[in-house]
């Protein structure tokens, strides 16, 4: 599938596309011998071009038609139509002597992953302020050879009597913090610049502190200092305690398993899309039809990058009405079942949406859970991409789980990749966080900040988020190539509620299997194959009461569809 049969297919778009245009009503003109036909009209070339270019995108997103020789097929159709057109002589030339579309391939470069030392940190310091008051939770420190960084979120105590609206309406931040001045310096005579770097709502913000230099490899302390001499907080790095991974190898988790990525790539894309509709659901889209899932369908499958018995198209047409979003268009019947996760998303949305009726609200409910974990998980690579596990925050009604990466691809060039933006699934990565009440959550990029080449931070944004506070998590990353699971344990930290939400008591016995079972099978479009080929090694003692109890060499079994 796919290959030479996606170019044909491009190719015979590409001459129908010419056959419409010149078919297309535009005025004539006159020359000494009578009339001739009409020109192709400008905006008939650009509807033309615009339309091919989109279909290239379809297929060179899932996989299935390079980018250089999609973008060469557009070129040689610009020029047909260029030569056909009523545009004058010389822009006509100005068009042809431009670069070709080629030339805007993409470069994917990607740098070699770096060593990683990673290190929980798990403290949380009070800011005095009368009119913005926060507590800084400094979740886990990160750094590379070029790169320090320290997962943080703030959370805002705005006063009750409203005093404070008019800086309320700026939303959380780093702003509010009433210091003039803020660094750092640890036990070695080192003194850093402190920098924020995030984003956030009107009650948290969420990002890193970035430190400067990169921080010495023998510091056993770092103290965050305010205006000269006001010493905030200690932060206790205890060398010992931090964990140095280089390529090739993890920091611990309680167990971690990987394995090949088998499914086709074009299943892969179309479940990505599944995922942007869960997100947009939450956020309350009212249609999906700017997707144009149908005619994406209808493009795969007549390419042959997608097999005509495929369940995936249907699974997403079922999602789709589920969620009660129009516009699909979609061709043939909803499936009657879709993936666990899916189910397990949109039935998390329906309890939502029933609890903010009870209370007389129109959106979802807020899940009243305010947590911030440090979390110390270097995983295995995953398509020579480094991820970091950095800290897990739920503040308001947004998770968020902190991820620094090394080894990204870096994207330079226009890319025909039809609705992929920069901060829209920029990372090329799926994401999935279970919790230890069995709830599946999608999680979706952000906008990643880069430290260096190759090494940026970012935060995915759990949908829907956690209901309470867990006692582990089981994070599930898909590449292209290969897909890591592992199952982490969430300590609690400063901040952490002391209530329990459903399910949160005691270890994953469940709705979570104590140990990595067969994941969604593969025939569920998310490209995570029935069993794993890569090993499950325990890594680090279970303890009781969490994640790691009872955890199983072999692999377990996986929960069943709903």
């Amino acid at each position: 599938m796919g290959g030479e049969r996606a170019e044909t297919y491009l190719r015979l778009l590409a001459e129908a596309q010419l056959r419409a245009a010149q078919r297309a009503p535009g005025p004539d003109s006159e020359v000494s011998g009578g009339p001739r036909p009409a020109r192709v009209p400008y905006r008939v070339i650009q509807d033309s071009l615009q339309q091919l270019r989109w279909a290239g995108g379809v297929l060179t997103a899932a996989g299935a038609l390079d980018h250089q020789d999609a973008a060469l097929i557009a070129a040689e159709l610009e020029t047909a139509l260029a030569v056909r057109s009523d545009l004058d002589s010389p822009r006509i030339m100005r068009r042809l002597d431009r670069p070709d579309t080629p030339g805007d391939e993409p470069s994917l470069r990607q740098p070699a992953a770096q060593p990683m030392r990673i290190m929980p940190i798990g403290q949380a310091v009070w800011i005095a302020n009368d009119r913005a008051p926060s507590e800084l939770h400094l979740m886990t420190l990160v750094s590379t050879p070029a790169d320090t960084v320290l997962t943080t979120a703030m959370r805002m105590h705005w006063p009750p009597d409203g005093s404070s609206t008019d800086l309320e309406i700026t939303g959380a931040g780093p702003q509010h913090l009433p210091y003039d001045q803020l660094w750092a310096a640890d036990d070695q005579g080192g003194r850093y610049s402190v920098g924020f770097d995030g984003d956030g709502g009107t009650a948290a913000w969420h990002g890193v502190i970035r430190l400067s230099p990169p921080l010495h490899p023998d510091a056993g302390w770092l103290d965050l200092i305010a205006d000269g001499e006001h010493r905030l907080i200690r932060l206790r790095l205890r060398p010992q305690a931090g964990t140095t991974v280089p390529a090739g190898t993890t920091a611990p988790a309680k167990a971690v398993s990987s394995g090949p990525v088998t499914v086709a790539p074009a299943e892969r894309w179309l479940a990505g899309h599944a995922e942007r509709i869960m997100a947009r659901a939450w956020d309350a889209a009212a249609s999906v039809a700017d997707l144009r899932l149908g005619e994406t369908v209808r493009i795969l499958t007549d390419a042959g990058a997608l097999a005509a018995d495929s369940a995936t198209p249907g699974q997403l047409a079922a999602l789709c009405e589920r969620l009660s979003l129009p516009g699909h268009g979609i061709a043939g019947p909803a499936a009657a079942r879709i993936p666990v996760p899916w189910a397990s998303v949109v039935s998390q949305g329906r309890r939502q949406a029933m609890a903010s009726r009870r209370d007389g609200g129109l959106g979802p409910a807020a899940p009243g859970c305010e947590m911030f974990c440090s979390l110390g998980v270097v995983l295995p690579d995953v398509d020579g991409t480094r991820f970091a596990l950095a800290g897990l925050a739920s503040t308001a009604e947004n998770s968020y789980l902190h991820v620094v990466a090394s080894g990204l691809r870096e994207r330079t060039g226009r890319q025909m990749r039809p609705g992929w933006r920069p901060g829209d699934r920029e990372t090329g990565f799926s994401w999935w966080l279970r919790d230890s009440a069995g709830n599946w959550h999608v999680a979706t990029a952000g906008e990643q900040s880069t430290l260096s080449p190759g090494v940026a931070v970012f935060r995915l944004r759990l949908i829907p988020p956690l209901a309470g506070p867990p006692s582990g998590i089981e994070v599930t990353v898909t590449g292209a190539a290969n897909r890591v699971r592992a199952i982490v344990g969430c300590p609690a930290g400063p901040g952490t509620a002391g209530e329990s939400g459903p399910g949160t008591a005691g270890d994953l016995g469940r709705g979570m299997p104590e140990a990595l079972g067969p994941e969604m099978p593969e025939n569920l479009g998310l490209g995570l194959p029935e069993t794993w080929a890569g090993e499950c090694r325990r890594l680090g003692p279970g303890n009781a009461g969490d994640l790691g109890r009872g955890m199983l060499e072999a692999l377990g079994p996986e929960m069943p569809e709903t």
